[in-house]
């Protein structure tokens, strides 16, 4: 895509834009649940499985009070900066006014995002009278990113922070895609997911263009020095070192016998092999393809690791 053919999605924000055409959400009293179990691993442990289902309700609970969190930081400090950066012109590249104008549309999407979040994150706790356990607010994200860009000398920090953000957006759409596709969480909680996949869809494409011109735009040791940073960022991004501390203190903090809650930690998974057989390299790859970042022979040969073999 030539920088000149960008064409802006304002018109489709003014008419489609969560904020300007959803009613707020409000939790249903019903009995369907907070949080799919298939993404909470402990609810199929062998010993939690044989506990009283208030146990697992809590185990939800509680990873939807973490899956709000990590929205609201996600949205707030880490796709804000760098839309932010663009719609203000920050950013050391020559991007067009529509591009800006977008970005800001971005900014305020995100913003939202984070608001309708806590609000619903304050209605959790007034409905059930359970507070979100103590936790640190790092997400995978707010580690990979500046360990990323701590690689890179100052001219190219930018585009590996562009690329990075852009390649999370993009993954997170799909895992927002797959959780307001569930059917066993309340109604409210699907209606936001299917709300922020709205928007989230429109941001996925922006993030698809905005790296694309950016990417042609550059020159090759630009190319060659952001490549090599693609790896690491990967690495650390797919890790699963924050969830497993989260893990260990949601077990920890459950009602249970101590040696109970010392057999579930023991059988917990220590980590998980980031291969090309990964659940998110393929949205991953998806992205590096549609971008053009994969026609760089060099940086292709960089993340043939993760992306060999991948349709």
């Amino acid at each position: 895509m030539n920088i000149s053919s960008y064409k802006s999605h304002a018109e489709q924000w003014e008419n489609k834009a969560t904020i300007r055409t959803r009613p707020r959400r409000i939790i249903e009293d019903d009995d369907f649940g907070y949080y799919p179990e298939e993404r909470q691993p402990l609810c199929f442990d062998s010993i939690i499985s044989k506990l009283d289902k208030s146990i697992k309700d809590e185990i939800l609970l509680q990873s939807l009070y973490k899956y709000i969190d990590d929205v609201i930081t996600f949205e707030t400090e880490i796709v804000n900066k760098t839309a932010l950066d663009i719609a203000k012109g920050n950013f050391p590249f020559d991007f067009t006014f529509e591009i800006q104008y977008d970005a800001m549309s971005v900014v305020i999407d995100e913003n939202y995002h984070a608001f309708v979040a806590m609000d619903f994150r304050h209605q959790l706790e007034l409905q059930t009278g359970v507070k979100p356990i103590h936790r640190s607010h790092d997400i995978e994200l707010s580690r990979a990113i500046p360990r990323s860009i701590a690689m890179m000398s100052g001219k190219h920090k930018y585009g590996m922070e562009l690329i990075a953000v852009a390649i999370s957006e993009n993954t997170i759409t799909e895992d927002v895609a797959a959780f307001s596709r569930d059917t066993t969480i309340k109604r409210c909680i699907k209606g936001i997911m299917a709300d922020h996949l709205a928007d989230e869809g429109r941001h996925s494409k922006f993030w698809i263009n905005v790296v694309r011109i950016y990417w042609q735009g550059i020159d090759d040791e630009a190319r060659i020095a952001i490549g090599s940073g693609l790896p690491k960022f990967i690495e650390e991004y797919l890790t699963n070192e924050i969830q497993n501390e989260f893990d260990r203190n949601l077990i920890s903090s459950l009602e249970i016998p101590e040696i109970v809650k010392d057999k579930v930690i023991s059988n917990m998974t220590k980590t998980y092999p980031i291969t090309s057989q990964h659940p998110m390299i393929t949205n991953i790859r998806r992205f590096l393809v549609e971008t053009g970042i994969l026609s760089h022979q060099p940086t292709a040969t960089l993340l043939s690791k993760y992306i060999d073999g991948v349709k």
